[in-house]
């Protein structure tokens, strides 16, 4: 029997909105018109297939919008640690709701090995003793974020002929993301539908995998290391602009993800990019520990 693969990383959603909505949210959880989770018994389901495909992960997210906002929040981490028991299993959050945490959940937090991920945005800032004393208290694990006083723009107005330019020039390739039965090679390949569907948009959703049907891990991997089509609409230099929090739906602007065209934007940023990309790498990889 030939061997499985290794996926080196994988996140995914557990809840589709958040308590922040910050502006140009990478996953569009601002854009969220109603308050859906990743129902646990497809999550499980869709992670048993993962483990048929791929005999091991590497590192694995919960994310959102925000997972604290999930319920069931423990019985995610349970069965996840019960899947791959020997991943790097994290919790990403803005940190916000773990002083509200009950005391269960913590517990099985930390008996399935699971730590957090917590973005450094202002107002986690502000609650970060309060954070820091209830994770130190159940002995859990984290890691802070470098401080997240900018967002970024990533989404081209007008898509480029080749996908090959954005691809190389990713600081982020590699977040394959789990999703309702499909697998993507990166988060906006499977949730620019909300930014499509807020704005009357078109951008491509093609690069989603279908884990149930009859491709092999080997393929996958295969598939995601080579430019998708997603990569076409992604700008090769990322632009900045200041956070801000509470923009939900009704004041969000299809301009807080896209780039507009212009020298600054579609020339200078690239290579700006390009001189940033190896040394941003090694910062993220510290903080994360790897």
């Amino acid at each position: 029997m030939a061997t499985k693969p290794v996926l080196d990383y994988l996140e995914t959603e557990i809840t589709e909105f958040c308590n922040l909505n910050c502006r140009g949210c990478c996953d569009f959880s601002n854009l969220a018109t109603e308050k859906k989770f990743y129902e646990l018994e497809e999550f499980t389901k869709d992670f048993r297939r993962m483990a048929e495909l791929f005999s091991h992960i590497e590192k694995i997210r919960l994310m959102g919008g925000e997972p604290l906002l999930n319920p069931r929040l423990k019985e995610y981490v349970h069965t996840t640690r019960e899947i791959f028991p020997t991943a790097d299993l994290r919790i990403v959050s803005n940190g916000l709701l773990i002083p509200k945490l009950d005391d269960e959940s913590l517990k099985i937090i930390k008996e399935n090995n699971c730590k957090f991920d917590i973005s450094n945005y202002p107002p986690t800032r502000k609650m970060f003793p309060q954070i820091k004393e209830r994770l130190n208290a159940f002995g859990i694990e984290y890691d802070l974020s470098f401080p997240m006083n900018y967002f970024f723009r990533n989404i081209l107005e007008h898509p480029s002929e080749d996908p090959a330019p954005a691809f190389r020039n990713c600081i982020f390739n590699h977040c394959h993301m789990l999703n309702h039965g499909t697998l993507s090679p990166c988060s906006y390949a499977q949730l620019t539908v909300r930014l499509n569907e807020a704005f009357g948009l078109d951008y491509p959703t093609t690069d989603c995998l279908d884990i149930y049907s009859d491709i092999t891990g080997e393929e996958i991997i295969r598939r995601f290391n080579n430019p998708h089509e997603f990569c076409k609409c992604c700008g090769r230099g990322i632009i900045p602009f200041r956070w801000e929090g509470g923009v939900k739906r009704d004041r969000a602007d299809k301009y807080d993800w896209l780039i507009k065209d212009s020298f600054l934007n579609t020339t200078v940023a690239p290579v700006v990019q390009s001189i940033l990309k190896t040394p941003a790498k090694k910062l993220r990889a510290k903080i994360q520990k790897e």
